[in-house]
């Protein structure tokens, strides 16, 4: 009976060793996942915001996607894209492991503008900005001034008066025309 025991316990003691030994591997130390930061969570109207992605191995393509109101503007030199969500690159990392683009604002922009960045093997990293409106606190001028419409006002009261006066002439020489 002692040597069953002994045998049950050196096959339970095995069984947990081999469950174990997968648990143990699988707390080998990985790379970091990849983080994306940005140079100014809230950049000017017309200015630059640089976006840098790091943590991925070198040589690796990173795409960035901006999605916003008016991303369709936003510019990397002197290229315009014409879609409402942009997609720049793919841009290598380098040594370091770090992709790094910079972009132009149009001086329209306003809002919240989102950033994800994609690599092949990595998952896809978030992260937002904020567009202020532009200094001034003025609203833009989106009706007509009420000066450009003097012109129109004064045309309308002098063919007004014009229809009055031909009115009344012809009801008059008609009161003529009766009485004769």
């Amino acid at each position: 009976m002692k040597n069953v025991r002994t045998a049950l316990a050196a096959a339970a003691l095995a069984v947990v060793a081999l469950v174990a030994t997968p648990v143990a591997a699988s707390a080998a130390g990985y790379p970091p996942a990849p983080t994306v930061t940005v140079s100014d969570t809230t950049p000017a109207p017309g200015g630059t915001v640089t976006l840098s992605a790091s943590g991925y191995a070198e040589g690796t393509p990173v795409t960035f996607t901006i999605t916003g109101e008016s991303a369709d503007a936003i510019t990397t030199a002197m290229v315009k894209f014409a879609v409402t969500t942009a997609s720049f690159g793919p841009v290598a990392a380098n040594s370091a492991g770090v992709a790094t683009i910079t972009l132009r604002l149009p001086a329209s922009a306003a809002g919240t503008y989102t950033a994800v960045v994609t690599a092949p093997g990595y998952d896809p990293q978030t992260i937002t900005f904020t567009v202020a409106a532009a200094a001034g606190g003025t609203l833009p001028v989106t009706g007509v001034d009420a000066a450009s419409m003097a012109g129109i006002w004064i045309g309308g009261g002098v063919l007004l008066l014009g229809g009055l006066v031909i009115t009344v002439m012809a009801a008059r020489r008609k009161r003529v025309t009766n009485e004769s």
